[in-house]
């Protein structure tokens, strides 16, 4: 069964918690079927990325089964009422709430307010109604609950009708880590719970982005080594309304007159000043790249995150941090490792999303290069982000590279590092395989007209069963017997062949970072395999003495032969007469059995000095006379090839009948693809272009020549 882990706050990350999108949960769903369980532990966040994931786990195909861990607060709790059953593990709370908003548009004037309230007033209403009919309320009465700040222990969510389902059998989960004394009458379990951030007071920001609203100031950093509190009380039970909650979560720790609680802009604060403040070297900006002791903090940052994204404990991450480990080296270690941990435990570390965060990205890059490549939008959502990424961009990304790309020597450092500390070549060569292998299905070339298609499963000779030579149908006696029947043993045999060749990206295509010169050279790639194709067909068809094509084991003669009939024995012109010759022949052949087979040409091959002709010889007559009719109008295709020389010209039936011919691929392997030898050097990036392909004769009596005149 499927499983989705959603852990922390909705849409955003504001004091360095754990967090998830709708983008994070459209992605992981695109990859599910099936009934899928979804397990949430979080404080709340967005209200609008908390529609938009009640939107996406609604229009899932298959069976949405709501597990609450912990906490379903705010928008959280608004997602959980997407699942068919909801249920509430012990020890719980689902809280349902208005959305609330310090932030304002404009001056704060009287008009600001009430287009704010309106703007608030449609997201409530949009979340009572999703309540109600899960509740089997009216949306007014569910909008009494939400402005009441309702919390409900797993009894109560159940008995109201938020629920369908208690877990008595499961261990009792840890709230998420969020700050719920943005709440009004948050209970005091939550407040006090080992995972309640208190680092500073909520700012106005907070509270805007909770509702959608971009604010104009940026967003507060979080403030340094604050630490959770540990003290854990029993759930509160049942349904506890505003004033309940309000006097369980009394605590005049929380009162506005603690200076320690004062708000972030207060200007009589040396320690909560602006962040931004450019003479106070400790409130520097995180992402000076002249800073190594930054630059160090946030690749420990992003090794703890590994590690607790992957299952371990902090002893893991403090370990690779005492080794002096690089970011690269954590990524091996768990690649390596294999797949991380897919189901949470409760009690234990937190994670996003639980998914492979590497071939995400992976995934992304390589359909956003193959969409820069092809000129074309991007046909997975994971690609969006990086379609405005150069190539270089994606690269450092990828490398984990904080540096500067400001000059051509830093760009072609960030390239000459990624062979061996990224997967970044790997998205690059998924890219150009796509966007070769979409090049090289357009071109049409003329000979997969006249031959069958097989699958080769190795490069070994393969035999090939002369198609029409299946036994025909025997009358069943009265005893019930079933007469056996052969089918004709055939000599020929058909072998696939490696080709390839090497190709270069010019360290100069590297550094101007120019996609459209790649996207270029791939394309022409695509069109030559398929020319080289047609060229490696047609040398074989028009081979051997007098172009008459290979030698037959089975009757030890060409394809085309005066012996068989496949050949015409007097040149001609193409008109009425040889072409009448020519059909009849075909029709006349029979299987091994003795057999008619049936078939009638549809086919004229010609070469580029016949291709008039042959057009004028289908093309239909408004005829006066019934001896005027053109009796081949509709009945033959005209197939021009340059390969054809001369006056010769063929008729064939439809390959999928009785092919003369055919050609094939490796299975699984059906189109050139591109290999790095040499991903990354300072003389550009090294590729090999790879094909495996084969061709050959099976048969004769699918095909007629005339030497023509």
């Amino acid at each position: 069964m499927n499983e989705l882990v959603l852990y922390g706050t909705v849409g955003s990350s504001w004091w360095e918690e754990e967090y998830f999108t709708a983008k994070m949960v459209r992605e992981a769903l695109a990859g599910m079927s099936g009934p899928l369980t979804v397990r949430i532990n979080s404080g709340g966040g967005i209200a609008t990325e908390g529609q938009a994931i009640y939107a996406a786990l609604r229009g899932y195909e298959g069976q949405v089964n709501i597990v609450v861990e912990g906490v379903a607060a705010s928008a959280a709790s608004l997602i959980a009422m997407a699942g068919e059953t909801i249920t509430m593990t012990p020890g719980a709370l689902l809280m349902i709430h208005d959305p609330a908003s310090w932030y304002v548009d404009g001056r704060g004037t009287e008009d600001d307010h009430l287009k704010a309230a309106k703007s608030l007033g449609v997201i409530a209403n949009a979340y009572a109604g999703i309540y109600a009919k899960r509740a089997g309320l009216s949306v007014e009465d569910a909008r009494a609950i939400m402005k009441d700040e309702t919390y409900y222990d797993p009894q109560g969510a159940l008995d109201a009708g938020f629920a369908t389902d208690l877990d008595d059998d499961s261990d009792e989960a840890e709230p998420a880590a969020f700050d719920y004394r943005i709440y009004q009458h948050a209970p005091e379990r939550l407040l006090t719970a080992a995972g309640a951030i208190q680092r500073q007071r909520p700012t106005a920001e907070v509270f805007a982005m909770m509702t959608g609203t971009t604010p104009k100031s940026s967003k507060p950093k979080p403030a340094k080594g604050a630490k959770a509190m540990a003290n854990k009380k029993p759930a509160p039970k049942g349904r506890i309304t505003g004033a309940k909650a309000k006097a369980e979560g009394d605590d005049p720790k929380l009162e506005e007159d603690d200076p320690k609680l004062e708000s972030d802009g207060d200007e009589d604060d040396p320690k909560l000043e602006d962040e931004g403040d450019e003479d106070d070297p400790k409130l520097e900006d995180e992402g000076d790249e002249d800073d190594p002791e930054m630059e160090e903090d946030d690749d420990a940052v992003a090794i703890l995150d590994l590690v607790l994204m992957h299952g371990d404990s902090t002893d893991v991450a403090r370990d690779f941090l005492a080794k002096k480990s690089s970011i690269a080296t954590v990524v091996a270690h768990y690649r390596k490792k294999g797949p991380s941990v897919t189901k949470h435990k409760p009690g234990g570390p937190t994670a996003r999303i639980t998914r492979d965060e590497c071939d995400t990205r992976r995934i992304g890059m390589t359909e956003a290069l193959a969409a820069q490549f092809g000129r074309r939008a991007p046909k997975d959502d994971r690609a969006r982000q990086f379609m405005t990424m150069s190539l270089v961009e994606m690269a450092a990304m990828s490398l984990g590279h904080k540096g500067p790309m400001r000059t051509a020597y830093d760009r072609e450092q960030v390239f000459m590092a990624m062979h061996t500390t990224s997967d970044f070549p790997l998205s690059l060569q998924n890219a150009l395989n796509k966007e070769l292998e979409s090049r090289y299905r357009e071109a049409e070339p003329t000979y997969r007209l006249i031959a069958r298609q097989k699958t080769f499963r190795d490069f070994r000779p393969h035999p090939m069963i002369r198609p029409g030579d299946f036994p025909t149908l025997q009358p069943i006696g009265e005893a019930g017997e079933i007469k056996y029947g052969t089918i004709g043993e055939k000599a020929e045999t058909v072998a696939l062949s490696s080709y390839g060749i090497a190709l270069a990206i010019s360290r100069q295509t590297l550094i101007n970072d120019d996609i459209s010169a790649i996207a270029d050279m791939i394309a022409d790639q695509g069109r030559a395999v398929a020319r080289f194709e047609d060229n490696t067909f047609y040398a074989m068809m028009l081979g051997g003495a007098g172009a008459d094509g290979p030698t037959l084991l089975e009757t030890t003669r060409q394809v085309f032969n005066a012996t068989d009939g496949t050949k015409a024995a007097a040149a001609a012109a193409i008109n009425v007469t040889s072409l009448s010759l020519g059909r009849a022949a075909i029709m006349k052949r029979k299987t091994i059995g003795g057999n008619d087979l049936g078939i009638v040409p549809t086919i004229l091959l010609v070469g580029p000095d016949k291709l008039t002709e042959a057009q004028q010889i289908v093309a239909p007559i408004q005829a006066d006379q019934a001896g005027n009719v053109n009796p081949f109008a509709g009945q033959l295709q005209v197939i021009p090839t340059a390969k054809v020389t001369g006056n010769a010209w063929y008729l064939f039936v439809d390959p999928a009948d009785v092919p003369n011919f055919v050609y094939g691929y490796l299975e699984g392997a059906a189109a050139p693809r591109t290999r790095m030898e040499e991903p990354f050097g300072r003389q550009g990036m090294q590729l090999s272009l790879e094909h495996d392909f084969g061709v050959g004769a099976i048969d004769f009596r699918g095909g007629y020549k005339n030497a023509g005149a």
